[in-house]
């Protein structure tokens, strides 16, 4: 599950890291960035305006 999906869950960083076998300082700068390209603070909102721009339903052609 890629991290997009995650920040939608009820998890927190430091489960989200073990998902991901990444550590917590690497979901914190990612989850950072999200929120930067978004245009907002917090989970809560980067979630919403992904839900808006269709961004957590889109599968990519591999």
């Amino acid at each position: 599950m890629r991290l997009r999906r995650l920040l939608a869950t009820d998890l927190g960083g430091p489960d989200i890291a073990r998902r991901l076998i990444v550590s917590l300082n690497t979901v914190r700068t990612h989850t950072r960035n999200i929120h930067a390209k978004l245009g907002v603070n917090n989970r809560r909102a980067a979630v919403h305006r992904a839900e808006e721009l269709d961004l957590l339903s889109r599968t990519r052609n591999r």
